[in-house]
């Protein structure tokens, strides 16, 4: 892994003094080189922060001229950054945890920069989006590939020297492909499946191929054992059979039945449904630590305990929350669900942010599609973000870099499609008066 992270920021710096588009390069680089940008450059004691924050951190002194414009369509998400740090700053002061705190809100930064400078390139190349697509196409791709392999030569054939446990079940393996967990893999790929759904030459109408390649993505995700994200990919499909056009409609239903009856057939072969864990125990299990959780948020609901504290705070405060591996005692760092991992840590309006910033860009971009003011790729971007919401409730995921990075580029798009017309009139009065833009 220190090998494979030192070769990654050198091939990074080759490329970038290489390129006369480094803004551009930083963007894709990040996405074809997207197994490796969750590894770690710093200790635990120091951040944790991973390549992808260190290049993003680079990028932000390199490119600063990309941030001293705000354009008038975007100055909500601007405020609600900035709203955002304010408050997680605020919580971080005022927590038990004031180092650790600081240091964890160092991965804050780069989420935004990253999103701020695709932007900036999607306006200043129109087809640039498209670009963004493709790579992100690619790292799906490779994944499926690294699974493949994994699943002729076994679960030695890994990017990580030691797997999560629940890569392993009586029943069979649960695939990660270069992922840690088998649970975050799933997520990533039922994001991504959406995108194999656009077709560029007919957004209405999506070719054979693009069927064919999203039904080998659901096929991924089966072998993953992944309930949470399959849920999630039922309340995208179901999304697009309610507004999506008559070709994608017809696709879907004969997909669900064909699904339907594979399930029906062949249930008792697919992980999925044959874990070894019961699922009620699982449930009762994670409704009890939900519970807790929901008690430390009652005790701190404006500023929370501290972004990054949540295990610190449990070690020490609610010590019934933990684990037994391995003979070790393990307490958790999560509680088995995104919102409320947010919720306690953020504090309750620090909360409302997050997701009013997520929330509002489907919000927006739905709008913008009932107006007519942009084309039916939103109705395929916003699927795999409310696929994510919904996998959310039991997994949190965005710690891993590859899920966070996606999820930051669909969201940017949708933002981007929603406002373009919107941002390109505004440059184009700027430059009329012979500001800068």
């Amino acid at each position: 892994m220190v090998v494979l992270t030192a070769a990654a920021i050198l091939v990074f710096v080759v490329l970038v003094l290489l390129s006369r588009q480094p803004r551009r390069t930083y963007l894709l680089f990040m996405l074809y080189a997207l197994p490796l940008i969750d590894f770690k450059i710093t200790p635990w004691q120091w951040g944790s922060l991973t390549v992808f924050d260190g290049i993003s951190y680079v990028m932000l002194f390199w490119r600063y001229k990309d941030f001293l414009s705000i354009y008038k369509p975007n100055r909500f998400y601007f405020g609600g950054f900035c709203t955002l740090i304010l408050l997680l700053l605020l919580g971080s002061l005022t927590s038990s945890f004031i180092t650790n705190s600081l240091l964890t809100l160092l991965s804050v930064f780069p989420v935004f920069i990253y999103a701020r400078l695709l932007m900036v390139e999607c306006i200043y190349d129109k087809q640039f989006i498209n670009k963004m697509i493709n790579g992100l196409k690619f790292a799906c791709l490779l994944s499926m590939a690294f699974l493949a392999v994994q699943m002729v030569i076994g679960l030695q054939f890994r990017l990580y020297p030691e797997l999560n446990q629940n890569t392993l079940d009586s029943n069979g393996i649960r695939f990660p492909s270069f992922f840690h967990d088998s649970q975050k893999f799933a997520q990533f790929l039922a994001m991504l499946s959406f995108l194999f759904l656009v077709n560029n030459k007919n957004f209405k109408r999506p070719q054979m191929k693009n069927i064919l390649l999203f039904l080998s993505v659901v096929v991924a995700i089966f072998l993953t054992g992944g309930r949470s994200a399959f849920l999630g990919l039922s309340a995208g499909v179901f999304f697009l059979l309610l507004f999506a056009g008559a070709q994608y409609k017809k696709y879907i239903i004969a997909g669900c039945l064909a699904g339907g009856i594979v399930i029906a057939f062949f249930s008792q072969s697919l992980i999925m449904f044959n874990r070894n864990d019961d699922f009620n125990n699982s449930f009762d299990f994670r409704a009890t630590i939900w519970r807790e959780a929901y008690g430390i948020y009652e005790d701190h609901p404006f500023l929370g305990i501290g972004i990054g504290n949540y295990k610190d705070y449990v070690s020490r405060y609610a010590q019934d929350q933990y684990l037994v591996l391995e003979n070790e005692i393990v307490f958790l760092d999560q509680p088995e669900n995104g919102y409320l991992k947010i919720l306690t840590e953020f504090g309750g309006p620090a909360f409302l942010v997050v997701f009013a910033l997520i929330i509002g860009s489907m919000v927006g971009a739905f709008r913008a599609w009932l107006k007519k003011q942009t084309d039916g790729r939103v109705l395929l971007l916003i699927a795999p973000i409310l696929s994510w919401l919904v996998s959310f409730i039991s997994l949190y995921s965005i710690t891993d870099r590859r899920n966070l990075i996606v999820l930051v580029c669909l969201s940017t798009f949708l933002i981007y499609l929603s406002n373009r017309s919107k941002i390109v009139h505004e440059e184009h009065a700027d430059a009329a008066y012979g500001e800068p833009v």
